[in-house]
């Protein structure tokens, strides 16, 4: 790959409980986010990573999530991903270390009016039910 156009971002924050820094690159091709995060009282760290698929477009991306709780000394892996079906309608997906699957698909049908369907699994327990939710975002 050749190095055409870098832009680099980096910006810091502080609130009453949430500390972190991002570094964002830029590249005509690929675009890399790492973002530190450190939330929940100091209880955990987070790092990300997205990728996004086809920049001319941003219909297709992918990413992944690392978060480190301090408290119980685990790890959670997540991966997900992210579809335009067309200028409306939005499909998403993930996954984790723990075994749990989500998915939503979400229809914009006013300007920034969303309708949104989505499920959970943890497909550890397959006799538990899954979790369904039905959401309406509604904007002036």
């Amino acid at each position: 790959m050749t190095l055409n156009e870098c832009n680099l971002t980096s910006v810091n924050w502080i609130s009453p409980v949430t500390i972190g820094s991002g570094l964002m690159l830029s590249y005509i091709l690929l675009t890399l986010r790492l973002l530190r995060r450190v939330n929940e009282k100091g209880d955990s760290a987070n790092a990300s990573y997205y990728h996004i698929v086809n920049p001319s477009t941003n219909i297709a991306v992918v990413g992944a999530e690392m978060t480190h709780s301090f408290f119980t000394n685990v790890n959670t892996i997540t991966v997900g991903t992210q579809h335009a079906l067309d200028p409306l309608i939005t499909i998403k997906a993930r996954a984790n270390n723990a075994r749990k699957a989500s998915a939503l698909i979400q229809h914009e049908w006013r300007p920034k009016s969303l309708f949104t369907i989505s499920g959970e699994m943890d497909t550890k327990s397959i006799d538990k039910s899954p979790k369904v939710g039905l959401a309406l975002a509604l904007q002036p």
